[in-house]
Order: structure tokens, then sequence, then C-alpha cells
């Protein structure tokens, strides 16, 4: 039996993936060297160290995959298109920049890590509530009205309203 790094595992995988997908006529999502940096990257953050060595299409490809957890679209691949040609750590820091700006990254909140781009400061989310009070969701709403009454009072006394 042969031994495999990881790498050499996630590369052995993509190749037995990639020729199924071609018998059954598509393509793969992604491409080999974006699917081998996935295997590695953690859930709760990414390393900007562990995507730099990538050319600059699948830089990209898995700056939208780790930070945005989606496939790129059709619209930003096009504009982006353009600036292929630039030098990588220059389009790195356009591609990171752009990302990090976006409502969808500030939604996901993925941090990431060993970056060496400064940027400015983000923009802060609008805040969509005008009154000081909060607004309790419908669904709190109904478990608190079928909750016993001795709980009704724990759940007051626990949120400091009684």
């Amino acid at each position: 039996m042969k031994n495999y790094t990881d790498d050499a595992l996630a590369c052995a995988i993509y190749q037995l993936a990639d020729g199924r997908m071609q018998a059954a006529g598509q393509k793969m999502p992604c491409s080999e060297a974006v699917f081998s940096v996935m295997t590695k990257a953690r859930p709760d953050y990414v390393s900007y160290q562990d995507i730099a060595h990538l050319g600059n299409a699948d830089f990209m490809e898995a700056a939208y995959l780790l930070l945005l957890r989606r496939p790129l679209d059709e619209p930003t691949a096009k504009s982006c298109q353009e600036n292929m040609h630039l030098p990588a750590k220059e389009f790195q820091a356009m591609v990171l920049k752009n990302l990090l700006d976006s409502d969808e990254y500030r939604k996901r909140n993925i941090p990431l890590t060993e970056c060496p781009f400064v940027f400015a400061e983000p923009k802060p989310m609008p805040v969509l509530l005008t009154s000081e009070q909060p607004v309790i969701p419908q669904r709190l709403i109904r478990m608190y009205q079928k909750m016993p009454r001795f709980l009704q009072k724990l759940a007051k006394k626990i949120a400091g309203k009684e």
C-alpha cells in the first residue's frame, strides 16, 4: 500500500472525483489547487498564508469559498477577469479588500489571519432598530406563553424584568 501525505491524498481524491465527473459529462466545481487548500482549511478562520501561494484565479476562487462559504458568482468572475494580469500581491489585495468590505462577509464574520495587507476599518453595519425596546422574535414569545407560570416568572427574573 502506498503512503500518502495529506496533500497527496487530497490530490488523489480530487483526481478520482474529477475522472468520475468527466465521465458523467460534468466539471469539478473547483481546481485541484483550491480543493487541496480547502481540505486543509479550518472552519473557524482562514489563514492568508494557506492561500497566498495560489495563482490569481485560484486565489479568488479559494477566497470566496473560504471567506464567504460560497462559490464565485459569474458576474464577479467576469468583472475580475480584466485584473487577472496584475501581480499576485496586488491582485490578492484587491480581492480581499472587496471581500472584507462586503456586507456578505460582515454577516459571516470569518476571521482572516496572518494577512499582510492593511485595509481601512470596515463600515459599521446599519442599525435596524430605532427604538430602545429590543424586538423579541414571535417564536420566543410563543414559547414563553406556553411555559408554566413558574417558568415564566423565572424567565422574567433572568431577563431582569421582575
